[in-house]
Order: C-alpha cells, then sequence, then structure tokens
C-alpha cells in the first residue's frame, strides 16, 4: 500500500468458464450481421459514437493531464493495432475533456508499469481538495492475483480517498500481469466490475458510496491505456438500488452518536477533562451501511483539521454490569464511560506493527473490550486520533470512521 495510490480470472466464485468450439447456424448468423455491421462503420473520429458507444481516442484534444503531472509523465502515442491511440501514464492522472457520465459502461484496456494502484476515477466533481467520486482499481503486484486487496473499489468524498474503509469492496483477481480489459457497468448505486471478457463480475459493489451522481471521468497511473469506450445509459438490467445492508437488522450495533468540535493533539494521551464542552456544537450523526460512522462526510480535506475527533452516545442498562464491545476505528482511539477512562489502543498502518485486523482497514474486528455499565444512563464518550500514521505532522487523506457492536443487548438499550 502506497500513499497515493491494486492469465485471466475464470469466476468470482473460483468455477471455470467452459469454452465450446463449434459453429451453429445462429453464430453464421450473428458473425454475418458482425460483419456487415463492421463494413458499415466510418472511419473512427477522436470521439465518435457507433450505435450507443463512443470510442474516445487517447489525444491530446481529448485529454489533460492533472495539474499534478509533468508533461513527461504523459504521453499520447500512435501504434498499429491501437487505431484510437496509446496513452502511457507514467503516473499521475488524466483527464477526460467534455463529457459528464452518469450510468452506463465504461470499458478499457490497462497494463500497469510499475506496482501502484493505477485505475479510474469517475464521476468527478470538484478540485482535488474538494474531491467527490468514484475509484476502481488494480493493486499491481507480484502477489496481485493471491491477495485479497488486488481489486478495490473505494468513494472519494470531500477530498479523502477511502481506500482502508471498506474492506468488504476489496477482492481477490485473477489479473493478467500484462494487458487487462476492464469493464465497469455503473447503475445508480450499483457497479459490477468484469475483468479480462469474464461472464461473472470479479467485483460486485452493492452501493456506491460516493456523494456525486454524475461528474467527469480520469485514468490513474502508471500505466499504458487502450480502447477507451463509453456506452451511456447502458446498465445491461443493473438495478439502480443498493443492495439491502448485511448488517441492517443488527441490533447489536450502536447506531446514534453525537459529534463533537474537532480539537488539537499534542501527543499526549487523551484525557477526558479535554472532551469540548456540551455548550458547543455538537451534531447527531449515524452510522450507515456496515454499522459504522463514515466521519469523511462531515469534513473536507481542504479544511485541514485539527486531529482529535469526539464523539458520544448513550447507553441505559437495567443494571450494573460489564459489557463487551467490539470497536472499529482507524488511528488511535480513547475510550470514556461515565468520564472514566476504560482503555485506548492503536490501528495505523504505518508502522506496520501497529496494524489492527483486517490488515489496518476499518472493521468490528479491529479490537475489543468491557465496557463497566452502572444501571441506568451511562454517557459512552471516544475520542479519535484519524490518520494512517503514526505521527501528527501528516495530514490525514484517507478514511476517517468509528463503529461499535456489543456483543449483547440484554438489558442495554441505545439512543434512537
Amino acid at each position: 500500500m502506497t500513499d497515493n495510490k491494486t492469465n485471466q480470472r475464470y469466476r468470482a466464485n473460483g468455477t471455470a468458464l467452459e469454452m465450446k468450439s463449434g459453429i451453429t447456424p445462429s453464430l453464421l448468423s450473428i458473425s454475418l450481421f458482425l460483419l456487415t455491421a463492421t463494413v458499415a462503420i466510418p472511419a473512427r473520429l477522436s470521439a465518435q459514437q457507433h450505435g450507443n458507444v463512443v470510442h474516445i481516442a487517447f489525444t491530446a484534444q481529448r485529454w489533460h493531464a492533472s495539474s499534478t503531472v509533468e508533461p513527461s509523465d504523459s504521453q499520447f502515442v500512435t501504434k498499429e493495432g491501437f487505431p484510437d491511440g496509446l496513452l502511457i501514464l507514467k503516473q499521475g492522472s488524466v483527464v477526460l475533456d467534455n463529457l459528464s457520465f452518469a450510468d452506463g459502461v465504461i470499458e478499457f484496456d490497462m497494463k500497469p508499469i510499475a506496482e501502484d494502484m493505477s485505475g479510474i476515477q469517475f464521476r468527478t466533481q470538484g478540485p482535488p481538495e474538494l474531491r467527490n467520486a468514484e475509484e476502481f482499481y488494480i493493486r499491481s503486484s507480484v502477489d496481485c492475483r493471491a491477495s485479497d486487496d488486488c481489486v478495490q473499489y473505494a468513494p472519494v468524498i470531500n477530498g479523502f480517498m477511502l481506500w482502508n474503509f471498506y474492506p468488504q469492496y476489496q477482492t481477490r483477481a485473477f489479473v493478467l500481469d500484462g494487458w487487462n480489459h476492464i469493464k465497469l457497468v455503473i447503475s445508480g448505486q450499483r457497479m459490477n466490475v468484469y475483468l479480462n471478457q469474464q461472464l461473472e463480475p470479479a467485483l460486485a459493489v452493492g452501493e456506491l458510496e460516493g456523494k456525486s451522481r454524475a461528474g467527469g471521468i480520469e485514468l490513474q497511473g502508471p500505466a499504458y491505456f487502450a480502447n477507451f469506450t463509453v456506452r451511456p445509459r447502458d446498465t445491461g438490467g443493473l438495478s439502480a438500488q443498493p443492495l439491502p445492508d448485511p448488517v441492517r437488522k443488527d441490533l447489536n450495533i450502536v447506531r446514534k452518536w453525537r459529534l463533537g468540535p474537532l480539537t488539537n493533539w499534542n501527543r499526549r494521551d487523551v484525557k477526558y477533562s479535554d472532551k469540548p464542552s456540551s455548550s458547543l456544537a455538537w451534531k447527531v450523526v449515524m452510522a450507515e451501511r456496515f454499522g459504522v460512522v463514515n466521519l469523511n462526510r462531515e469534513f473536507t480535506l481542504s479544511q485541514r483539521p485539527p486531529l482529535i475527533t469526539w464523539m458520544q452516545t448513550t447507553v441505559t442498562s437495567d443494571r450494573d454490569q460489564v459489557a463487551h464491545v467490539s470497536l472499529a476505528w482507524l488511528g488511535q482511539a480513547w475510550i470514556f464511560v461515565n468520564g472514566q477512562f476504560v482503555s485506548s489502543a492503536k490501528n495505523f498502518y504505518y508502522p506496520s506493527a501497529e496494524r489492527r485486523n483486517p490488515d489496518g482497514r476499518l472493521s468490528f474486528e479491529n479490537g475489543s473490550f468491557d465496557l463497566p455499565l452502572r444501571h441506568g444512563t451511562n454517557e459512552i464518550v471516544i475520542s479519535a486520533f484519524n490518520s494512517i500514521h503514526d505521527d501528527p505532522t501528516k495530514l490525514n487523506r484517507y478514511g476517517w470512521g468509528l463503529g461499535m457492536r456489543f456483543d449483547s443487548v440484554a438489558g442495554v438499550h441505545f439512543e434512537k
């Protein structure tokens, strides 16, 4: 995993496709139809629509480099066998001009040229520090096909890129060592990703988490790109509605929190007395998909906020008891119950020794501890330093969130 951002897979479930030979009359008819249609197609222009398919050439007239890319880092070349040209992108990204994309199919070929995270952003809106978009990429490495984060979807929300927030949206994939054909089918809040002509999606996203519903397209290196096409509004029957949240019926998850003002951190242990005054603005925030609060929706990267987040909820218990809870968090967290310190723990990506399962991502697997509850109302306060680095001088640009789940809710009631 780097700061600047992962042989063909047969099927997502590991079952090989069976390729059958032979030409049937129906196949012959289809072939003749396709041949006739091909002959009738005029020469491609820099962006020409054939039916519902828009072929977009790799030329400087159609794409421009982002502000972070040096002129020598992106090159458009002409080569036999690639009538729409090739893009060589050594680093950074290039932006497609004059096309706003909402729903449909995006297809392209990509050959990573270094171990990094090459791919695409779509529905992009705003400058980088305020960016909202959806992103898909391949983590190109010698271990990609065997690793559970070989391919990944991550939203970009208010400038934050949430690669570490949704481990549910990454998976193994049988990625080729050279060129890979990528097909994205996007419909409303759903996306299916197909690799190398697979019949089943290599990655199915049950809910696109970004804020934008339409916007631009950017390609991200380091990689070669070719054969870029878009089929607007062709969703192939994929529903626009998100799949149900897999934990929507889990009554053990704390859903309602209050988010307090941010405060600075001077690298000492946080104390309950550091909590902002209740007379200051605290707002209600709710856990969303997978039972976690997405704090990236509450701030923007351009704000460069202070380092400590404060969240609070109340739990009512019908007796004195000790409740065991699982906590999902990123960075470092301090937990207080009724004004008393209970526990603190780290979940940083750097250094690797401080990564919690699963591999430094946000999950209820991150850790667990006991909460001493008294009979009646109990105040739970959590403060968190949010970063992938155990270093307060480094600005957090990535996932920022928290969630809590009780092992048992016997005799326990949460805020509604």
